[in-house]
């Protein structure tokens, strides 16, 4: 890998110009690189992490695992881009993929590297890009990204003021008695079995929820519209299953047996609405709605 350090780069540290330019390199490569010296700045090996300045000449020897790997990846696909402005980025993320990869946000498929990918693929700006708030792996629907840090922090501020409205639809086991509902109750997460649980009275550790519902249509395993109040941890999975009505396709908290019994293999969960409201760089698109169809 060879590059000349740009202007806007000017004093990042070596570690992060590489993660940020060399996106599909694995973090442990980059380290491993700088440690063995396989780096050089204007010719010289260097020993270290250090600061680049614009107009240097960095070349790197990236590990034979990285080079053959690299051969074999095929280009990641775009995402399905609902709407697009100088600002923000709204993407229909498929199920199956994260957010972002948590050990190193810009490697690996995840919808963050797909933003990225398809922007780079146009020659247009990355490096203020920032993913807004996340949908699990298994749930598919509308995720938010922003392109500037104005619109983040606009965007963040809203998600916890909890302002922007969520909207999700979902097929469930059996159908709610009540055509339309407001559902509280107190949610407490296990961190390290990955695995929250609900109960209808305040307990210790646990915050409260609302998820509100209504029966789009009432079938023997009916499909909901939920709306999502509060944002916790497997809400709206562990709150429908509370109530006796989990959602299919959901092994951790629903009903496995009826899963396999119907041939259901993926979470029957989908964020298919999302109306803005939000103060700052994102007012202008107060009282937008975007909408996509679930694939179920």
């Amino acid at each position: 890998m060879q590059m000349l350090v740009p202007k806007e780069k000017d004093g990042l540290m070596l570690s992060q110009l590489l993660v940020q330019t060399a996106a599909d390199v694995p973090l442990w490569a980059i380290r491993e690189a700088i440690k063995k010296r396989d780096v050089r700045i204007d010719g010289m090996r260097i020993s270290g992490d250090v600061r680049v300045h614009a107009g240097q000449e960095i070349r790197v020897f990236w590990p034979k695992a990285v080079l053959s790997g690299r051969q074999q990846e095929k280009p990641l696909p775009l995402p399905e881009i609902v709407f697009e402005d100088a600002h923000v980025l709204l993407i229909n993320k498929p199920q199956g993929i994260q957010s972002q990869n948590e050990d190193n946000p810009l490697a690996g498929d995840s919808a963050l590297t797909r933003v990225l990918a398809y922007l780079r693929a146009e020659d247009r700006e990355t490096d203020h890009v920032h993913l807004c708030h996340r949908l699990d792996v298994q749930t598919g629907g509308l995720l938010l990204f922003a392109k500037d840090d104005e619109a983040f922090e606009s965007a963040v501020q809203a998600f916890s003021e909890r302002s922007f409205r969520k909207f999700y639809t979902c097929r469930v086991k059996g159908c709610p008695a009540r055509r339309e509902a407001v559902l509280k109750a107190w949610l407490r997460k296990d961190a390290q079995i990955s695995r929250v649980s609900v109960t209808d009275y305040p307990a210790r550790g646990a915050l409260e929820i609302m998820t509100g519902y209504r029966v789009l249509q009432a079938e023997e395993n009916a499909l909901l519209e939920v709306e999502l109040m509060t944002g916790r941890t497997h809400q709206i999975r562990a709150h429908l299953a509370h109530i006796g009505h989990p959602i299919l396709g959901d092994d951790k908290y629903g009903d496995r047996m009826l899963n396999r019994k119907l041939g259901i293999r993926r979470q029957q969960l989908w964020a298919t609405r999302l109306v803005f409201q939000a103060d700052g760089a994102l007012s202008y698109l107060n009282g937008r709605s975007f909408s996509v169809k679930c694939p179920f």
